[in-house]
Formats: structure tokens, C-alpha cells, sequence
């Protein structure tokens, strides 16, 4: 995994520094000259890709979100900045990979909760098909453990939702330039998890669970149905089960029931 080789890599050159030393090197772009080098682009011009006015500088944007509404709202957004030529979008991760490894775009901007479906195979299989692109992550809101297991499986970007639209401008360049990008409020709470490595390792399921996650847990050991939990969040139905599937995952139960009888455990982690 190019996550992985990233960190391996930077390890073996300087036994001494520590992980604290590398995630901030890795978050700031900066260290030793050549550390994060510039790869070149194997950019395949399609029969979408050369309609309009294509220049040579543009950055080839492949974007992916599960919400159709604000894939078309990112598009609009990118479609105004002529530096950037959108060859397609996708609702889902089959989509995703097929469309990536047909266009091989500099960089494919997805949303987290497709990246991580399937302990993150999307991301896994993009760095195989599309060794040359740049991956961004948009997400919802902040998990420590997601952000930290999506830059080991080789993303390069990582933006909030609520962000401010122009910082995906400097983050799109900042990646297409070759250096790492990721907006200064998440820094603290990645350097935190990434200097203890162990800890990051073995932390108990229930400290996995997100804000959301931990909300509807609470809900369901009080014996809500998936309806009333989403009228109660104002959620969709569909939303609550993902984060039910979720929580299932992350605390390795299978059902209501037993994913209840960790709720207890929240009270101490408040």
C-alpha cells in the first residue's frame, strides 16, 4: 500500500525520528528535499476528455460522492476553475474504479464513506489500477482513525464537508504539486493518534465509534427503531442503517441486541 511504503520508506532513512516527527513532516510538506517527489502523470485522453477546450495544465478531476445532489454541487463548483477538467463522477465505489482505471485522471476526489466501505479496498484498488493518481478525501466529520487509516492506504488530501469551498482549490493543487494537504484544525488530533502508534492500534472498539455513531448507539440501547431514530437526527432511514452497519463493524457484534449491551460504555468515555 503506498500509505504503507510512505511510511516504511521515511522510517528506514532516519531511524531516530519519531512518528510525531514524520506526521508533522508529512502534514506541512515539508523535510529532507525529495522526500514526498513529484511522479508523472500517465494521463490517457478519452473521447470525454478531449471535448472542449482542453490545455495541457489542466489537472483531470475524477469526482465520486454517494449523494447525487452534492456531486452535482462539487462539479458546478470545479467547472468554474479553468484550471480543472472534470472526465466524470460516480455514486459508488464499482463506479469509481471502473471509470479510474479507464481515464486515469491526476486525481480522484471521494467521499469517506465510500473510501472506507470494505476496511478500504477502494483506495487499496485505486493505488493498484491508478498508480499515478492523487487521492482527496471529503468527509461529513472528523474520526481520527479514519483519517489516520486512509493516508496508510495512500490518500494524499483531506477535506471537511464544511470546509470553506476555496481551500479544495488549494487542496487540489496542493496535492497536484506533489505535496500533502490537509486543513490546520486536523492536524492535532491526527499527530495525537499517529505519535502513539501502538495506542492507534489498540484502542478499545467502542473508542472507534464517531460522535454520530456513538448518538445512535445511545438511541438503540433505549430501544428506538431505525424510524425513529431518524426522525429524532432529522436522517434518512437509509443513513441510519449505514451508521448501524457501521457501528456493527466497529464493535464486531451482529445485532441490536448486542450492540446495546455496549452502550454502558459510553458513559465513561464521555
Amino acid at each position: 500500500m503506498r500509505g504503507r511504503q510512505w511510511f516504511s520508506s521515511h522510517q528506514s532513512s532516519n531511524p531516530s525520528r519519531s512518528n510525531g516527527d514524520l506526521a508533522a513532516n508529512w502534514l506541512t510538506g515539508a523535510g529532507e528535499r525529495g522526500e514526498i517527489p513529484m511522479r508523472r502523470t500517465r494521463f490517457r485522453p478519452t473521447a470525454q476528455s478531449k471535448r472542449g477546450n482542453r490545455t495541457p495544465d489542466q489537472v483531470s478531476l475524477l469526482l465520486c460522492d454517494d449523494h447525487p445532489l452534492l456531486l452535482i454541487g462539487l462539479k458546478t463548483f470545479l467547472t468554474q476553475h479553468d484550471g480543472f477538467l472534470i472526465l466524470g463522477e460516480a455514486t459508488d465505489g464499482e463506479t469509481l474504479l471502473h471509470l479510474a482505471s479507464r481515464l486515469q485522471p491526476h486525481i480522484v476526489i471521494v467521499d469517506m464513506s465510500t473510501a472506507k466501505r470494505n476496511n478500504f479496498q477502494v483506495l487499496n484498488q485505486l493505488n493498484q489500477t491508478c498508480p499515478d493518481t492523487r487521492i482527496i478525501i471529503l468527509t461529513n466529520e472528523l474520526d481520527p482513525l479514519d483519517l489516520f487509516r486512509s493516508l496508510q492506504a495512500g490518500v494524499q488530501g483531506y477535506l471537511l464537508k464544511t470546509s470553506d469551498p476555496n481551500l479544495l482549490i488549494e487542496a487540489i493543487l496542493s496535492v497536484h504539486s506533489g505535496k500533502p494537504w490537509l486543513p490546520p484544525d486536523l492536524i492535532p488530533p491526527l499527530i495525537s493518534v499517529i505519535t502513539d502508534f501502538s495506542k492507534a492500534l489498540n484502542l478499545h472498539p467502542i473508542q472507534t465509534l464517531s460522535l454520530r455513531e456513538r448518538e445512535i448507539l445511545r438511541l438503540v440501547a433505549e430501544g428506538l427503531s431505525n424510524k425513529e431514530i431518524a426522525n429524532q437526527l432529522h436522517l434518512s432511514v437509509q443513513t441510519v442503517k449505514v451508521y448501524l452497519t457501521r457501528v456493527f463493524q466497529k464493535l464486531g457484534v451482529r445485532n441490536r441486541v448486542e450492540a446495546a449491551q455496549y452502550a454502558h460504555l459510553l458513559e465513561r468515555e464521555s
